[in-house]
């Protein structure tokens, strides 16, 4: 932008330059003081002259206008480009999201009238969303996931490197990536009374021979479990946040 602004400073520079040098010579040679007499054909051919140079800097002027309108075209159509394949990214990742089915099983501690503990399980399997989003996990002290891969359990985090994602929705499916195939998997004795654990039916591909048997593994997910909703809610915002501002409304999502 500050070489444009040089580009038009040293341009209307010229300009004048070009009209105020031979207007000056003229006063020299033919003009002394208002008494003189002006010698009407010499002050017609300044004025032909003059009007040459207006006419060639309008010249000038009209071909960068050109050129200018012409790069703005190009640059126009390379942006709307783009942003075609943002918006095919988004909703891809958005179609993916509400594809992905996801189970829980909630851990929690009873106590019976005679003081006896007992440990009540309920496991649902809903969509990504209402997975997350529908259930209060505040009450419980720890999310696990049993996979060694954390796209195992959600699998739409395979858009978090995408080049053509928008970087207001990868920070947020940054949130949930976990590297969990280089941390460790939890003992028994690590796991809290009260606790949900993530999973998604995958059937392996693998031979019985070649069956990972770290697939069945628990690895922790969230020590707070209320920031697990709250990271989903911003992921989920921050993607409909994006298609309203290019234009989608009254989404499905």
């Amino acid at each position: 932008m500050k070489k444009q602004y040089f580009v038009i400073l040293i341009l209307g520079l010229a300009i004048i330059v070009s009209l105020l040098i031979p207007t000056l010579f003229w006063i020299k040679d033919y003009y002394s003081n208002s008494y003189d007499l002006i010698d009407s054909t010499v002050l017609s051919e300044l004025s032909t002259f003059l009007s040459f140079i207006l006419v060639f800097w309008g010249l000038v002027l009209n071909a960068i206008l050109v050129f200018i309108a012409y790069k703005a075209f190009k640059n126009f159509d390379v942006k709307k480009q783009f942003h075609n394949k943002q918006l095919e990214v988004v909703s891809e990742l958005a179609t993916n999201i509400s594809d992905s089915k996801l189970s829980n099983m909630t851990y929690k501690v009873s106590v019976d009238p005679n003081g006896k503990e007992h440990q009540i399980a309920t496991g649902f399997t809903f969509n990504f969303f209402e997975i997350a989003l529908g259930f209060d996990y505040s009450k419980f002290d720890m999310i696990v996931v049993r996979s060694n891969n954390i796209e195992n359990t959600f699998p739409f985090l395979k858009f978090k490197n995408h080049p053509m994602l928008p970087k207001s929705i990868a920070i947020e499916l940054g949130k949930l990536y976990r590297p969990l195939q280089y941390s460790f998997a939890l003992n028994e004795k690590d796991i809290p009374k009260n606790y949900v654990v993530l999973y998604q039916e995958v059937k392996s591909r693998n031979t019985e021979k070649e069956e990972d048997y770290s697939q069945s593994w628990t690895y922790k997910l969230y020590d707070n479990p209320k920031e697990f909703n709250k990271d989903v809610l911003s992921l989920r915002n921050s993607i409909i946040d994006w298609l309203n501002d290019y234009g989608a409304d009254n989404l499905n999502f």
